[in-house]
This record gives structure tokens, C-alpha cells and sequence, in this order.
């Protein structure tokens, strides 16, 4: 039963993630969802649970720290985690020598480093339980794009990391996603001269929700993009 599965989602306050947290709750899925920041969210959090009947546990995590990721597994060490969904990510546009020295750093350190630790620090929870990763990536992890060298390197990274990852793992299953460009707030900020998004987060919301409820669908390494049905409405 969906009530007994638990969804962890990172960056889960607003835009894709907390999108998906909506999709999953409708579902049945119990969550826990990270984000870096307290605010409003947590409240709609508790609503959420109380309106779908699903257990919802919040947690504030700064990703940038091993420490703090070390600390959170441990905390969930007897919570079952049946899919891990790495979500959060930072994106800046612009040439290369235009990048401050603290965003290249603090693009790679939310975008694959951040994913790759808590994979590493969740993985024998996930593998207690036959679980799920899925790495949100991008267009930009398949193909370089101008303005964007150190969002692709993240990105790419992302892929790699997932496909690798997938041959070391026998008993959790590894896929990546890869959206376009969505109206969140990290594409407002990173487009200001009014460049339009190709999706909403409910789109990308239903990709990685039916993603985790038909799975098995997919080999592990595999990268899922379904974005091309919606380029078509």
C-alpha cells in the first residue's frame, strides 16, 4: 500500500519540490521533506498531512554540510525511506569569468555534491528497504549550453554520478530525470530579460510522481525524460 511508502524530497519548500510533495501526498505517500530554510512551507507541510492523511515530517538542512547530512540520517536511522528524490539545486547564468568564486562553489556543492552525500549517508536505509533514487538533472546535463558552464558541469555530473552509481548498486534502483526549462523561482532570478518556461512544476511534478509509481518500467542507470509529450499539448 502507497501509505506505507515514504518519499524523501530535498529542496522541497517551493517549486518542483514542494510540487511533487502535493502529487505524492494526493497519492497516499508519506514524505519527508528537506529544504535549507524555515518559513510557511512547514505549515502548509502540516496541512497537507492532516488534508491527505499521510504523514509529513519536515526538516531544516543546510546540503552544503556533510555534518548536517550525517546528522539527518542518523535521525531517520529507524524511519523507513523507500525513494529518495534529489531535488534541490541553485542555477546562475553567464560566462565563466563572470562567475563569483562562492557561486561556482556553491553551484557544485547543492547541485552534485550535496546529492551525492546524502545518497551515500541514506543508503542503507534505502537499502533495507529495496528503495528508489531518483536525481533530478536537466537538459543542461546533456547538452553544454551558452551561459551555462558550471550549471552543466553540475548537471552533467549529475548524470554520471546516477549511471555509476546504478552498476555499484544491487539492492536500489537509481534513475535520473532531466527537465527542461520551469517557471520556478530559479528560473525567474536567472531570467530576468523574460525568457518563457517550458513547463510548470505540476508538469514536472507528475513526471517524477509517475516516475516512482511505475518504476519498475525502467532499468536502473536510466535517464527519464518525458518531457517531449508536453511540448506537444
Amino acid at each position: 500500500m502507497l501509505k506505507n511508502k515514504t518519499v524523501l524530497i530535498t529542496g522541497a519548500a517551493r517549486g518542483i519540490g514542494w510540487a511533487t510533495a502535493q502529487w505524492l501526498a494526493e497519492q497516499g505517500f508519506n514524505l519527508i521533506l528537506i529544504d535549507k530554510t524555515k518559513g510557511v512551507w512547514q505549515k502548509q507541510a502540516d496541512k497537507l498531512a492532516k488534508d491527505k492523511q499521510v504523514r509529513v515530517l519536515t526538516y531544516i538542512i543546510d546540503l552544503t554540510k556533510v555534518s548536517a547530512i550525517k546528522r539527518l540520517a542518523s535521525k531517520l536511522k529507524n524511519v523507513k525511506v523507500d525513494v529518495l528524490v534529489n531535488n534541490a539545486g541553485v542555477v546562475v547564468v553567464g560566462e565563466l569569468v563572470d562567475y563569483a568564486d562562492k557561486m561556482i562553489e556553491l553551484t557544485l556543492d547543492v547541485n552534485l555534491k550535496a546529492m551525492i552525500f546524502i545518497t551515500k549517508y541514506l543508503l542503507p536505509n534505502l537499502e533495507k528497504n529495496k528503495g528508489l533514487v531518483i536525481n533530478i538533472s536537466s537538459g543542461a546535463g546533456l547538452v553544454g549550453k551558452k551561459e551555462f558552464s558550471v550549471y552543466c558541469a553540475s548537471k552533467f555530473g549529475v548524470i554520471g554520478f546516477s549511471q555509476a552509481l546504478a552498476k555499484d548498486l544491487k539492492k536500489v534502483k537509481v534513475l535520473s530525470l532531466t527537465p527542461g526549462a520551469t517557471n520556478t523561482n530559479l528560473f525567474k532570478k536567472a531570467f530576468k530579460k523574460g525568457r518563457k518556461a517550458l513547463y510548470q512544476p505540476a508538469d514536472i511534478a507528475c513526471i517524477i510522481g509517475e516516475t516512482i509509481m511505475h518504476h519498475k518500467r525502467y532499468k536502473t542507470g536510466e535517464i527519464v525524460d518525458r518531457c517531449e509529450h508536453l511540448e506537444r499539448k
